[in-house]
This record gives C-alpha cells, sequence and structure tokens, in this order.
C-alpha cells in the first residue's frame, strides 16, 4: 500500500524552471501582484455578433467541460445552437441543464458514421466547433484502445460527414491539445506552434490521438477542401471543471478543509509546471479563430505563463486562507510525465486581438465557488 508522502520531500529544483521564472514565464505565490499587474486593464477582442448572428453551430461534446461554455458564449452571439449528446441510462448532463430549452441536442455517438452524417444533414451546420474526446490522460493509461478508438475514429466520422454534407459550413474547429507537445526540451520552452522549433513528442495515448486528430484536420483540408480550424489548447480550467482534473482535486479538497471534513491536501506530481487557462478566454478563442477562417494552420490557445502543481496548491491555500499540509499520494503519478508546458501565443494574439483576461486567481475563486455550490460533487473518488 502506497504512503503519503508530505510534499517537501517531492519538490525539485529545476535550473530551467528557475531561468523561465527570471524571465517571466513562471506565476510564483510570493511575487503574485508582479504577475496581476499584467492583467490590469487588459481587454481581449471579442467575437463579431453580427458575423455569428442566426448561424447554426454545431458542437459535438456540448455536454462537456468547455462545449458547455462554448454553447453559453455561442447563444449569447445570437447562434442556433446545437449538440451533440452520449446516450446515458438517464437523461442527466449537469453542465447544460441550465441551457435546456435554448439548445437544440442530438443523441449521437461520433464513431457512428450513419449517425452523425444524419446529424450533419438535418443541422446543417454553418459551423462545426469538434469537442467530443475522451480527455482526461490518465484514462489513456487503463484504456489506451478505446480511447485511441474513440478520439481518432470518431474525429475521421466527423470530418467525412464534413466533407459530404451540403456545402453550407463555413468552418470545422478542432479542439486539439498542448499533449501534443509531450516532452518537451527544458530550453524549447515557452512552446511555439513551429513544429521544427517544437516537434510533437506526445507522452500519452491521449497526446497521439490529438496528434492524429491534427493531422485528420489538415489533411481534409488539403486534400478536399473542407474548411478545418485548428486549435491546441492548454490546460484550461474553472466552474463545471471534471472532478478528475488536477484544478477541481484541489477546489473539492479547499472546500472540504472550509467544511471542516478535511485537514489535509493530496495531490499527485508537484513538480510539474502546466500553462493554465480559464476556459471563458479558452472558448473565446476557438470562436475567434473560426471567425477569421485561417484553415490548417495551428493555433496555441494558452496564457502564456505556468505554474508549478504546488505553487497552484500553495496560491489556493493563501487565498482561502487555510495552513493545512499538502501531500503527494504515489498513485495519482503516471506512468510518464511531461514536466514542462508552457506555451507561445504571440501568434492567435497577432492574427485575432484574441488575449486572455482572466487570471490564475480567477481560476481558483469559481473553481472552488462552483463546488461550494455543487456540494453533491465532494467526497466522491476521482480516478
Amino acid at each position: 500500500m502506497n504512503e503519503l508522502i508530505p510534499i517537501e520531500q517531492v519538490i525539485e529544483r529545476n535550473p530551467r524552471v528557475e531561468e523561465l521564472e527570471l524571465q517571466g514565464f513562471i506565476i510564483k505565490p510570493d511575487k503574485i501582484d508582479e504577475y496581476l499587474k499584467d492583467f490590469k486593464n487588459k481587454t481581449s477582442a471579442l467575437p463579431k455578433k453580427e458575423f455569428w448572428q442566426e448561424k447554426r453551430v454545431l458542437i459535438t461534446g456540448i455536454s462537456g467541460f468547455a462545449g458547455s461554455h462554448l454553447a453559453e458564449q455561442l447563444l449569447d452571439l445570437g447562434c442556433e445552437v446545437h449538440g451533440t449528446i452520449r446516450r446515458h441510462a438517464v437523461p442527466m448532463h449537469e453542465n447544460i441543464e441550465h441551457l435546456r430549452g435554448k439548445i437544440h441536442l442530438h443523441e449521437a455517438d461520433i464513431t457512428s458514421a450513419e449517425r452523425i452524417l444524419k446529424v450533419f444533414e438535418k443541422v446543417e451546420p454553418h459551423a462545426v466547433f469538434h469537442l467530443a474526446a475522451e480527455s482526461f490522460v490518465p484514462t489513456s493509461f487503463r484504456e489506451p484502445a478505446r480511447v485511441a478508438y474513440n478520439n481518432i475514429i470518431g474525429t475521421i466520422k466527423i470530418f467525412e460527414a464534413a466533407r459530404r454534407s451540403d456545402n453550407t459550413l463555413e468552418s470545422i474547429q478542432v479542439a486539439c491539445s498542448s499533449e501534443q507537445y509531450g516532452l518537451v526540451n527544458p530550453q524549447e520552452v515557452p512552446v511555439s506552434e513551429d513544429l521544427k522549433k517544437n516537434p510533437f513528442r506526445p507522452r500519452s495515448i491521449y497526446g497521439t490521438t490529438k496528434v492524429a486528430t491534427e493531422q485528420i484536420a489538415w489533411l481534409y483540408h488539403n486534400s478536399y477542401g473542407v474548411p478545418s480550424i485548428i486549435t491546441r489548447g492548454f490546460n484550461h480550467e474553472g466552474p463545471r471543471r471534471g472532478i478528475q482534473f488536477v484544478t477541481s482535486v484541489v477546489h473539492r479538497q479547499i472546500v472540504e478543509i472550509l467544511k471542516g471534513k478535511r485537514d489535509k491536501i493530496v495531490i499527485g506530481n508537484p513538480n510539474a509546471i502546466r500553462d493554465f487557462t480559464h476556459v471563458k478566454d479558452t472558448v473565446n478563442a476557438y470562436i475567434l479563430v473560426s471567425e477569421t477562417k485561417k484553415f490548417g494552420d495551428p493555433y496555441n490557445v494558452c496564457s502564456g505563463k505556468g505554474i508549478s502543481i504546488a505553487d497552484y496548491v500553495e496560491l489556493a491555500k493563501r487565498l482561502h486562507d487555510i495552513s493545512v499540509k499538502v501531500y503527494v499520494d504515489p498513485k495519482r503519478l503516471r506512468p510518464s510525465e511531461v514536466p514542462l508546458l508552457i506555451g507561445k501565443n504571440e501568434k492567435i494574439i497577432k492574427d485575432t486581438g484574441w488575449h486572455p483576461t482572466r487570471t490564475i486567481l480567477d481560476i481558483i475563486r469559481e473553481g472552488v465557488q462552483y463546488f461550494q455550490e455543487h456540494p453533491e460533487q465532494l467526497g466522491i473518488e476521482a480516478h
């Protein structure tokens, strides 16, 4: 049986990370005021309402974390929003319950060519956002064949439907991932879209499926003229994030501590450094890139700054005035870890005017608040 290890025994010193900190790419709790200054008065370009008004939009995976936030923004823009959902034993899709009556739902397994084509023929979408995927990396270690089949074959079926359906389609965005970069050389950080400088070295089946997803989108654009929009999203977080993801693991434990039901925080690898963007900023980027219609050209969607999981926990503790001890559970460690991922976002900023406008503190506050408002999601074991 694995025993919990005090976090202090696991923290590692990394000279490259110290260099990145000096260059302004690392968020540190003791220098949070410097980081927050960058966000003061920062604004982002917003989608043009006149462009999206009354457009029919299809979101695969609409009931997921990002899909539900994307649906909200598209509704605000005046779109007719459609989405695919998987059949459940009971018709429960908590993330979109508040949107019932405002969106049109279509039960569909994205790996079913016949069903997906029927959805495309019925909706005749002007824009598609392909978000449906098995997105929790540890699942791809436990069930690699299922994750590969769902993510790769599902994407092929989506693009076949796009190719064969009516020519109303103006764009089809695919939500790819920073996990494609995988084991980056520390000297390559921050990571750009240029594969000559930052080749793909995925460290999971999930990351591998996202490489394939991007290649499928590129192939269908270059071979058939399908209007493919490619985004490589780094970690996007906020309210409604799945309970198994690291930020929600932390946020749920914070709520339990505040309720007096817990006396410690338990995490996986504290040394991993990730580039976190608020989900609302991320889906705004998806819409803006789709609007620009730069087909087959990938865009990083990221904040441009990283934070270690240890420091994320420390920020969450300080924000909620908590002084409990933090431990590492060896069972939460991945078979192959991606130690350092920070992205460059100059390309998307230059081409669309997009900027992340919400801070790491906004992510923590809203994430904790969500679980305070949804106590039924506390105390559930996350795998």
